[in-house]
């Protein structure tokens, strides 16, 4: 509470800046005057007196600073002098104004592009229980110059077998575009391969029928897909009797 007391007293300050600057100066000039005054009684002439009295005072200049600082408000004042100095100079020179405010747009229009990818990327969590913990494991071959490619399906089954150091360990391949036929024609869709644990390490859970079987990892058993829900509502009408049913999947010619 107090704190917002403070807030709206030097904003009422500022905002009232001229009637404060200038019962100040008439305060101020009512000090020396009675000083002068005192001055001239002690016997001092006029001139003297005066002189005297504004020594006596101080530097009217540096009090009303002072005074300014104690409100609070003076680095605002700077600012606002800044930015009307700033008006009055680009609409002296309108073509600088131009190219001043479009490399201000684009440098905005950057900088803004670059925290959302840096946000998504590394600051917001992924949407996953335990999401600090999950890491991508890569190949390296520093003979063939090749840095973090991807491992081949063989080299995953091993790891999986003999490693301890993850808790778990999936496994995904993107195979790329594929035509396949639904009620809206045939489209192609992005295609993965995927781990019979890659689902579950992820914590997701389908919203119809069930995940993969550790059986349907093996080529001869692996004709089981899951549909994303955008491809499920956009291809097939969100159609719940889509379980156990076939979908033409086309080899691309």
């Amino acid at each position: 509470m107090n704190a917002f007391k403070a807030i709206r007293t030097r904003l009422g300050a500022l905002l009232s800046k001229r009637k404060l600057d200038s019962e100040m100066c008439e305060e101020m000039r009512l000090h020396i005057e009675l000083r002068t005054q005192a001055n001239i009684e002690a016997g001092m002439n006029p001139e003297t007196a005066r002189s005297s009295a504004l020594q006596q005072f101080g530097w009217t200049e540096s009090i009303k600073e002072v005074c300014r600082d104690q409100r609070g408000i003076v680095w605002l004042e700077q600012l606002l002098q800044d930015v009307r100095f700033g008006t009055r100079q680009l609409r002296k020179n309108p073509g600088f104004a131009s190219v001043a405010i479009l490399t201000l747009a684009l440098g905005i229009g950057a900088n803004a592009a670059i925290f959302s990818v840096f946000n998504a990327v590394l600051l917001r969590p992924m949407p996953y229980p335990d999401s600090d913990r999950l890491v991508a494991v890569c190949e390296t071959n520093p003979h063939l110059g090749l840095d973090h490619y991807v491992t081949s399906m063989g080299a995953y089954f091993d790891w999986r077998e003999r490693t301890s150091v993850f808790q778990e360990l999936a496994g995904a391949t993107v195979l790329g575009q594929t035509p396949i036929r639904g009620r809206n024609g045939t489209g192609l869709i992005n295609v993965a391969a995927v781990s019979a644990n890659f689902f579950p390490l992820l914590g997701i859970q389908p919203l119809l029928g069930r995940p993969f079987l550790g059986e349907e990892e093996t080529p001869e058993h692996g004709n089981a897909v899951l549909l994303s829900e955008g491809l499920w509502r956009s291809r097939f009408g969100a159609n719940p009797d889509i379980l156990n049913q076939a979908i033409e999947l086309y080899t691309a010619s």
